[in-house]
């Protein structure tokens, strides 16, 4: 083994030292490999604000999805069968559920659907048109989501805010009589996109929240309490990724122990490094 090392020291000293370096200079999520995913607003192109998360659900999974919580605040929700829909639109997931709150008059509803398949997505703009409706406003809208969860996250970050800005698209559709053209529905309609990676599985998913709106006049209240519902739902879906500091500034900034670790990592491969030469200095010093 002495000779082994006499030999090669230098060599496994440098690639050990190399490793050491990637390792310091790299971020909790690079090592952990967790993947992302990015949340936009339209299907078919990436839109001019995107959002970074990692997802804390499989959308993939119908018993993972099946299994989102029914009770969200106070809000309390019910599932829709929707075996005969999902078939129809060959989407592999499909979750529809209304969640109804003691302060509100009317529900909300609740949808997430999964595909590998584009053409399982009937986008919005299309899909209600589709149905009778005329889109009566579209835009972009912000929701901010304030003390998340993943605020506790242990890894340091660069970022002290504790709120997200999501970016989602909005419709107001209405329906009109065919006999006399007065609305009978109002919707205002809140949704945006899940876009796996390129290099991934190329799934879609879209998440939607819809709220009853009156037939005219203002429909603030109706966005407000979808705005204020998404950002309830989305920390449990999602982990934004944040910016987050390499490990030696963590290790650099940190406690005495911290410090130790990181001065233990350069020591180790330096070691093995000068090794060679350390074993001729004893190896003189023993002969003398």
């Amino acid at each position: 083994m002495d000779e082994f090392f006499a030999n090669y020291g230098k060599i496994i000293g440098l690639l050990m030292l190399e490793v050491v370096l990637i390792l310091l200079f790299s971020t909790p999520s690079m090592i952990l490999a967790r993947q992302v995913t990015m949340i936009g607003t339209e299907l078919s192109y990436a839109s001019d604000f995107e959002l970074s998360v990692r997802t804390k659900l499989d959308l993939g999974n119908t018993e993972h999805m099946q299994a989102f919580p029914n009770q969200i605040g106070e809000w309390s929700g019910y599932d829709y069968k929707t075996e005969r829909l999902r078939e129809a639109l060959g989407a592999d997931v499909l979750l529809m559920r209304a969640y109804s709150h003691p302060n509100q008059d009317q529900p909300l509803f609740f949808l997430i659907m999964q595909s590998y398949n584009r053409s399982s997505f009937h986008p919005p703009i299309v899909c209600y048109p589709a149905l009778g409706y005329t889109i009566e406003g579209e835009s972009r809208e912000i929701v901010t989501v304030h003390n998340v969860s993943w605020l506790e996250d242990p890894w340091p970050t660069d970022t002290k805010s504790n709120e997200t800005i999501l970016p989602v698209k909005k419709l107001v559709v209405v329906k009109q009589a065919a006999d006399t053209g007065r609305a009978t529905e109002r919707w205002v309609v809140l949704y945006f996109y899940v876009k796996e990676p390129p290099w991934s599985s190329h799934t879609i998913t879209m998440v939607r929240v819809e709220a009853l709106a009156p037939t005219d006049g203002a429909y603030e209240e109706s966005l407000t309490v979808s705005k204020e519902f998404m950002a309830e739902i989305f920390p449990r879906m999602f982990d934004v990724q944040r910016a987050e500091r390499v490990l030696f500034s963590s290790l650099a900034t940190g406690s005495f122990a911290d410090k130790l670790v990181l001065i233990m990592l350069f020591l180790t491969p330096l070691a093995v490094f000068f090794y060679p030469e350390l074993r001729a200095v004893i190896s003189r010093r023993s002969r003398t």
